[in-house]
């Protein structure tokens, strides 16, 4: 198994030889959102914060298939969508995203089930996720992906989720081997924090002690809280950084099977 940080959420997954990528959002430098920032110097921040680390055509290069978790500025925007080719089998979170992704020309559009979809060998499941720390104030609806493959890693993606009963139950029910989280820690004017932070990211150490970890989901946008640079430092602190891997955009992890 290969996972490549891309940018932002957006990785591509390589799992029995078949390529995923999750949630494209390919918009130039400060030229996408300015999120409300409870900061009001990073409000007046354009995101992305930081170019792709490779042309478009070299991101999506033999991908097979593309997962949207949920369609927000920052994971799937219709300037990104209309880039793409229309014909790639895209994986959605519900109907509603679906019928979406749809609007935007896409002709093989299928929606994640709780009980999984056999994808030529690869068995992806939907699991739940909170975006933002109580369901009152979540910013809609949104999933993590669990990957299963014939002697390969079990891989669960958790998406843009802070970490709650959810998040253990897809742990304690999957046993992962490896774990992406979105762990910027980005808040919102009004609605607080909305995916993990550094503490979330030290629950998480403890609920799968025997996994690998990767931070996804840094650097990217203005409204971030945590940076990679602190993330490794609070976790040195904690005597977890040799259980987190933070990697930098364009970088390539590689995992043997299981």
């Amino acid at each position: 198994m290969k996972i490549q940080q891309i940018r932002n959420a957006t990785i591509r997954i390589e799992c029995a030889g078949k390529h995923f990528l999750i949630d494209p959002w390919f918009q130039k430098k400060g030229t996408g959102m300015s999120a409300p920032s409870p900061d009001p110097e990073k409000a007046k921040i354009p995101s992305p914060t930081t170019e792709l680390p490779f042309s478009v055509e070299q991101i999506m290069e033999g991908i097979d298939a593309m997962i949207v978790t949920h369609i927000h500025p920052d994971h799937f925007d219709p300037e990104t969508a209309a880039m793409l080719d229309k014909s790639i089998p895209v994986f959605a979170v519900n109907e509603e995203t679906k019928f979406q992704i749809e609007g935007f020309g896409y002709t093989s559009v299928m929606v994640l089930k709780d009980e999984g979809t056999d994808f030529d060998g690869v068995v992806l499941i939907r699991t739940e996720a909170m975006h933002g720390e109580s369901p009152d104030q979540a910013a809609g609806p949104v999933c993590g992906i669990i990957l299963q493959a014939a002697e390969e890693p079990v891989l669960y993606v958790a998406g843009d989720t802070v970490y709650y009963k959810g998040v253990e139950r897809a742990l304690e029910q999957y046993r992962p081997d490896v774990v992406v989280l979105n762990a910027c820690g980005a808040e919102l004017m009004g609605l607080g924090r909305l995916i993990m932070g550094a503490e979330d990211v030290l629950n998480v150490c403890e609920a799968a002690p025997n996994a690998t970890i990767i931070a996804s989901h840094m650097d990217a946008v203005n409204h971030a809280t945590v940076t990679r640079a602190e993330l490794r430092d609070f976790l040195r602190k904690h005597g977890k950084d040799g259980h987190v891997l933070i990697p930098e955009d364009g970088e390539c992890l590689e995992f043997s099977g299981m």
